[in-house]
């Protein structure tokens, strides 16, 4: 069963103080493209300079609506595989707005409300991360959405997020590593593909352990 939708800064700024309640929330907004575009597709070959453009783009059209004297606080990371050059995947970016405490200020909820961003739930791997979506009407993305997850750089999805990122970027082994898991993982359905694309990853074992989540 979904949550209602949250729609104002001070009813999500109250969700994030209250842990039980941010736990429990779930709110979700599918896709139904009217052009018939299958945002689940998974691809060989991302476009990655034009995703990481458009993620770019997004970062700074969000940082421009904090106000100065909280957006030098404010990092925002492209993350996951369309971060990584030559990684296949789903056209789905993600990325990681690091924050210098949290929970996160009413000017950062407001500012990502005012972007066109909706908050769907919190992480199961730590509540802390806050998973917020953007949906593209138009261009490349269309009907596709970002994925911003809002967390400090201690919380353990970040660190995750960017270990993963930066390996695959500069190790061939672990780049090949989570290459072979997500193909193999794109086998199954799209339900499939995202709850097993790292069941078989050694990369991606050895970061849940390095920061606590067991192997």
């Amino acid at each position: 069963m979904t949550s209602p939708k949250l729609e104002t800064a001070d009813e999500l700024v109250a969700l994030y103080s209250d842990m039980e309640q941010l736990k429990a929330y779930r709110y979700t907004q599918p896709i139904v493209s009217q052009k018939g575009i299958d945002n689940e597709k998974f691809h060989m070959d991302l476009p990655y300079e034009e995703i990481r453009t458009i993620v770019a783009s997004c970062g700074a059209a969000l940082l421009a609506r904090v106000p100065e004297g909280e957006r030098e606080g404010l990092r925002w990371e492209h993350v996951g595989s369309t971060s990584i050059e030559g990684m296949p995947g789903a056209m789905m970016p993600d990325a990681l707005l690091v924050l210098p405490s949290f929970p996160p200020s009413k000017a950062v909820v407001q500012a990502l409300l005012d972007c066109g961003y909706y908050f769907s739930s919190s992480s199961h791997l730590d509540p802390k991360d806050l998973w917020w979506f953007l949906v593209f009407t138009s261009g490349l993305l269309e009907d596709h959405k970002l994925t911003v997850h809002v967390s400090t750089a201690a919380c353990t999805s970040a660190r995750i997020l960017l270990d993963c990122r930066d390996m695959c970027r500069d190790e061939p082994w672990a780049f090949e590593d989570y290459k072979a898991a997500k193909v193999e993982a794109a086998k199954g359905t799209w339900g499939e593909y995202k709850k097993d694309k790292g069941s078989n990853s050694k990369l991606l074992a050895m970061l849940r352990e390095k920061h606590g989540l067991g192997k």
